[in-house]
């Protein structure tokens, strides 16, 4: 005879050692045995930059040990994070010596450490005194970044970058090519997180960019003399934890005012911090075209600025857990002429189009080292991609 009151005391218990193991059974599905791996893991003694990828469940953490020398001659672009996570920028300087050197990238994750070797190999001898040691040092140092177009440097437009602190560490901030001729910045490049941003105020901390000489900028204090506003390329709400950097007289050019600067262009601003919000990152590149320019402004000095005929930005959205069925990007390209609009509300469908046509407007060419995450053929498709039908962009 069956013992239902037995039966009745012991069930919840083996149903609660079920759903334990059930529990256990999942979780062991869930998590992920870490694991790191180096784009190249041997290369030559140049300076340059390779991607690490991780693999991890939770939090891990990054660093690099250099063994037995005190030399650092090389950093990480990031050190911590949360889950998987590909093209973290491994940066690495020159090595001058003909010897070769090593360093270990270790992973912690799960209570776990896991290492990848990387190895430089040492200079070769010429024979003799190299005849052009440093003929193009602006892209030697180009760092690989996402949001960087083609480093279309001359005589008169150099490439520069500033780094800012979040989360106690130093990262970068934006990038711009600087033409010291029309005293503008062709473009200003940069990621775009709720985490970059930060948080703060305004500070309207106008002053001389600190990386670009004081006689190749002009002085912005008063604004420029005329109907033109001091427009930022790098809004000044996309960086409140760094906002003074903001404010560099690099960052202006002059737009249009109420109807544009403050208008259109405004609300164009405001919708790209909110489709960074949906995103991992949103890489970024705000820019001027100077064909069809309005003319000049002149600064407090009298120097004369170009007035760009027209603006646009190029925009990388990123979301590793995205389902689009070019991957977990999407890419869009915005070109505005800069002229008054009537309206002050930006509708994305009047401005919208591929990056592919974008470049054909501007004749820069947008996110050259996306091939090196997805390799060209993905690449290709991304920035060829009508965004228009893609749910985030609207």
């Amino acid at each position: 005879m069956f013992d239902f009151q037995r039966i009745n005391r012991t069930f919840p218990v083996m149903l609660l050692v079920a759903v334990m193991s059930l529990a256990v059974s999942c979780e062991s599905d869930v998590n992920i045995s870490p694991e790191i791996s180096i784009s190249e893991s041997a290369v030559s003694g140049e300076a340059g930059y390779v991607f690490v990828d991780v693999t991890a469940t939770g939090q891990w953490t990054l660093s690099i040990h250099f063994g037995e020398s005190d030399d650092v001659w090389a950093d990480l672009t990031s050190t911590e994070g949360s889950g998987s996570k590909d093209g973290v920028i491994l940066r690495y300087e020159e090595n001058t010596s003909a010897e070769s050197r090593s360093l270990q990238v270790i992973l912690t994750a799960s209570g776990q450490d896991v290492a990848a070797t990387f190895t430089q190999s040492g200079q070769e001898s010429s024979g003799g005194d190299d005849p052009d040691p440093d003929p193009d040092p602006g892209f030697s140092e180009n760092p690989g970044w996402l949001e960087l177009p083609a480093l279309a440097e001359t005589e008169d437009c150099h490439f520069y970058w500033h780094d800012m602190t979040s989360g106690g560490k130093t990262v970068r901030n934006y990038s711009f090519l600087w033409d010291r001729e029309n005293l503008v910045a062709h473009w200003v490049a940069y990621p775009l997180n709720t985490g970059l941003i930060g948080t703060g105020s305004r500070t309207d901390n106008w002053g001389y960019d600190p990386l670009v000489p004081r006689d190749e900028q002009p002085e912005l204090y008063s604004g420029y003399d005329g109907r033109y506003d001091r427009g930022h390329q790098l809004p000044s709400a996309d960086r409140l934890s760094a906002n003074t950097s903001t404010f560099y007289f690099t960052n202006m050019t002059p737009q249009l005012g109420r109807n544009f600067n403050q208008g259109i262009w405004a609300s164009f601003e405001t919708r790209v911090r909110d489709w960074s919000r949906s995103s991992d990152t949103l890489y970024v590149v705000t820019g001027c075209v100077l064909e069809g320019s309005l003319g000049v402004a002149y600064d407090n000095l009298g120097k004369e600025v170009t007035v760009p005929g027209g603006y646009f930005k190029a925009l990388l959205w990123y979301n590793h857990a995205s389902t689009y069925s070019f991957g977990q990007y999407s890419a869009a390209g915005f070109y505005f002429d800069h002229r008054n609009y009537s309206g002050n509300s930006f509708s994305p469908s009047e401005f919208i189009m591929s990056i592919d046509d974008l470049e054909e407007i501007t004749g820069i060419d947008f996110f050259v080292n996306l091939p090196a995450r997805v390799g060209q053929s993905q690449a290709d498709v991304i920035e060829s991609a009508d965004p228009s039908g893609v749910s985030i962009w609207n």
